[in-house]
């Protein structure tokens, strides 16, 4: 009996290891979502009045994210930004780490702010899924 469950243990064992790995690949980029919107309409500056933007990336992955990157192509601001919630990523020239690429909870958020005349296209670049299994 006990020689007749091992292949059904292993079996059993090695569908569950895949269903977890399933489950995770289900975190891609699209799950992390970036929006933002112009705080007030108020200008920042003076003679070059500046827009204020307040930037929102949202985990919607049902684990714990970290080492969220984005990409934000001529990034610039007139404010400086935390660079806890926000800050050129070493060896990536318009790759952007999120929140200290610390942990961000299932539904949790990072929020930053900018300032500049226009918005920055910014997008998921890639991340890594924590407490997957």
């Amino acid at each position: 009996m006990a020689q007749q469950s091992k292949p059904l243990l292993a079996l059993l064992l090695c569908l569950m290891i895949a269903k977890g790995n399933y489950v995770c690949m289900g975190c891609m980029n699209d799950h992390v979502v970036v929006r933002q919107r112009a705080e007030d309409h108020s200008k920042v500056g003076g003679v070059h009045a500046l827009s204020m933007f307040k930037v929102t990336v949202t985990n919607r992955c049902c684990f714990e994210l970290r080492n969220v990157v984005v990409v934000a192509p001529g990034f610039r601001s007139a404010i400086p930004v935390d660079p806890k919630l926000f800050r050129r990523n070493p060896g990536g020239w318009e790759n952007y780490l999120i929140g200290d690429g610390e942990t961000i909870p299932a539904n949790g958020s990072v929020t930053f702010f900018y300032a500049w005349h226009t918005m920055f296209l910014m997008d998921v670049a890639g991340m890594t899924v924590s407490n997957c299994l």
